[in-house]
């Protein structure tokens, strides 16, 4: 019996040992291939003709969303959009400032319908000027000449700097005016419109805007003075925003205006192009809508209430904020005066699609601020800074000429080419939660219908629009970071209930002609 014990246990003893051995091997072979694969793995980055096994991308996730239109309820009646200056900068090369490659190509492709310059004063020797009207000539005429030959009717408008120097006198500590006392600047740093000469600035004005007439142009609008609060080294000129002082702003426009009125009573006037943070802002009751709501008679010389679009004077504001601004402005001064509102300047914006880590809002950024003027400030026009230079495409340009045509080129061209004059905003909801915006736009002169889409979400978007006589397909014209979409036209029409919109994208649907 003992001896069958230990017989037995041997056996089990040794059959334990055998089985964990093959365990080992077993596991020894597995720890094998699993080198073999990861060396054969390595090797296809090495281009050793081995494929690595790629897993999958996630699937993009895709929202339903639904807007609702009423074409019965209307809003602004649009005046157009555009942008400041020449091929180039003024102060370049007068052989570099006009092609009309260029002209054919901001009129017929980006689609200006209003064009901004500088009326600028007389040169001196110790205040030289960047351009004159001699410079320009070449520029204004062809654009006229080739707007005309594509039967678009094309806005001049002008802005002032500064008043000629001899008109200007200095500013005492707290910013009166020092009648007969040159201001040391003349054109630059400041100083302002010596009250005495309130008559000789009006036909300054008149006499500029005969210029244009000379050529065969009849000038649209003006505006007397560019942001009348800053005390610049550039050309400048400061106004004060309250009333009750001879030096305000709203005694200028009121005491010169008629003076431009009795020689081009059909030229309109905007102004003050201060800055919207400031206008709509909490200390708004200051700056100069305040005023001249204020003074019916200045108001009356008034046509057009016109801001600029940054927040600092160098920066675009946010657009979350930005809403709000336009919103109170358009309840505060819009509707009460029952004038057009206009934004005339602005820039800021990198040619990066999505901005970059410094801050800098990037090309769609410039897409929801020109949807945040029309639709919650219910804006007639946007105006672009320059628009073009010979050197390349900083934050200040849409393009380079002819040579490039950035991002933010493209994303104004939704707006520019495709929401004409005389078009008239539509109501339409929509939900912004999902990072969705947009707007709708009635042309019945043209017999077309617009609208235009931001998707500003990492989600694709499927937009469905309800509502009575909407159109039931569109063209379809989309933007995004990628290299190949510049306001791209799909090839087939897409249904109103079908609509497609990638994430992080500006896209336009056109219903009906919006050529001239």
């Amino acid at each position: 019996m003992e001896i069958r014990k230990r017989l037995n246990t041997f056996i089990y003893t040794s059959y334990q040992k055998i089985k964990m051995k093959m365990v080992n091997q077993k596991a020894n072979l597995l720890f094998q291939f699993v080198i073999i694969v990861f060396f054969l793995g390595s090797c296809t980055k090495k281009n050793t003709g081995f494929s690595a096994v790629t897993p999958p991308p996630p699937p993009i996730s895709v929202l339903n969303s639904t807007a609702t239109i009423d074409r019965s309820q209307k809003y602004q009646t649009i005046d157009g959009f555009g942008f400041f200056g020449a091929k180039s900068v003024w102060w370049d090369n007068a052989l570099n400032l006009y092609s009309d490659a260029w002209a054919t190509q901001v009129i017929q492709d980006l689609g200006i319908t209003i064009w901004r310059t500088e009326l600028s004063p007389p040169a001196t020797p110790s205040a030289p000027q960047d351009a004159d009207w001699d410079k320009q000539k070449a520029t204004i005429e062809g654009l006229y000449r080739i707007a005309k030959a594509n039967r678009v009717t094309l806005k001049y408008i002008f802005t002032v700097w500064s008043p000629p120097a001899d008109l200007k006198c200095a500013l005492d500590a707290n910013d009166n005016a020092l009648s007969g006392t040159p201001n040391p600047g003349e054109t630059k740093n400041g100083g302002t419109l010596d009250p005495a000469k309130y008559m000789e600035f009006g036909n300054w004005l008149a006499d500029g805007i005969q210029l244009f007439k000379n050529s065969g142009i009849n000038v649209y609008a003006i505006s007397p003075q560019n942001e009348p609060l800053f005390k610049q080294p550039y050309n400048s000129c400061f106004y004060k925003p309250a009333n009750g002082s001879i030096g305000s702003y709203a005694n200028m426009i009121k005491k010169v205006i008629p003076f431009v009125k009795a020689r081009f009573p059909d030229v309109k006037v905007f102004g003050s192009e201060n800055m919207l943070a400031m206008e709509g802002g909490a200390d708004r009751q200051y700056f100069y809508n305040a005023g001249l709501m204020s003074d019916n008679m200045a108001l009356s010389n008034i046509d057009i209430l016109a801001v600029h679009g940054y927040s600092d004077g160098i920066s675009p504001t946010a657009s979350s904020s930005l809403a709000q601004l336009w919103k109170t402005t358009k309840t505060e001064h819009k509707d009460p005066s029952g004038r057009p509102y206009w934004m005339t300047e602005t820039s800021g914006y990198v040619d990066n699609w999505l901005g970059t880590t410094a801050q800098k809002s990037g090309a769609i950024n410039l897409a929801m601020d020109i949807h945040a003027a029309l639709y919650h400030g219910n804006a007639s026009a946007w105006v672009w800074w320059q628009g073009s230079s010979n050197s390349g495409i900083s934050e200040f340009e849409l393009m380079q000429g002819t040579d490039l045509k950035g991002k933010k080129y493209y994303v104004s061209k939704h707006f520019y080419r495709f929401i004409r004059p005389g078009a008239q905003m539509v109501k339409l909801i929509y939900d912004d939660a999902i990072g969705v915006f947009a707007s709708a736009f009635e042309n019945t002169a043209m017999g077309s219908f617009t609208i235009v889409l931001i998707n500003n979400s990492d989600k694709q978007v499927k937009m469905n629009f309800a509502g009575a006589n909407v159109p039931g397909d569109f063209d379809y014209y989309l933007t995004t970071s990628a290299a190949g979409d510049n306001c791209t036209k799909k090839s087939s029409v897409v249904a109103k209930d079908n609509v497609e919109l990638p994430p992080y994208s500006v896209v336009t649907l056109v219903n009906g002609n919006v050529f001239e």
